[in-house]
């Protein structure tokens, strides 16, 4: 099963995203591999303008919520987050906010694979979740 970012997403949807044909060409090499959505991006797609359209654009492209949040979630989260945020002292990683984090740890607690177009986050606090971008 293959979880979406929302830059994925948003870029796919968008033809004047600088990254659209990106977007398609990630969501080709899916397939027909299951497509789901972490209910934080979710949430990041219903504040847009254009969600009743991005809401067709989810269902006509197969892509379903996985739901389930439990509490390890969140945990993982706020520690990736920190352990983040410790490495990013010392470095040049950019800034994150926490959406970034629930959806690595919604990903890693459900053995998803990420498409992302956000690689440097997930690769330095999620390790063991598999990127596709």
């Amino acid at each position: 099963m293959i979880s979406l970012d929302t830059n994925i997403i948003l870029a796919a949807f968008d033809p004047a995203d600088r990254l659209h044909m990106q977007a398609h060409a990630v969501l080709g090499r899916i397939g027909s591999e299951p497509r789901v959505v972490c209910p934080v991006v979710y949430a990041e797609l219903a504040a847009s303008r254009e969600w009743d359209r991005l809401k067709l654009f989810l269902e006509r492209a197969a892509v379903d919520v996985l739901w389930e949040m439990p509490e390890a979630v969140w945990e993982r989260a706020g520690m990736a987050m920190g352990e983040y945020a410790r490495m990013r002292r010392g470095g040049a990683l950019p800034r994150r906010v926490v959406a970034d984090f629930l959806i690595g740890a919604h990903a890693e607690h459900h053995g998803l694979v990420l498409a992302t177009f956000d690689r440097a986050v997930y690769e330095a606090v999620f390790s063991s979740v598999r990127l596709i971008s």
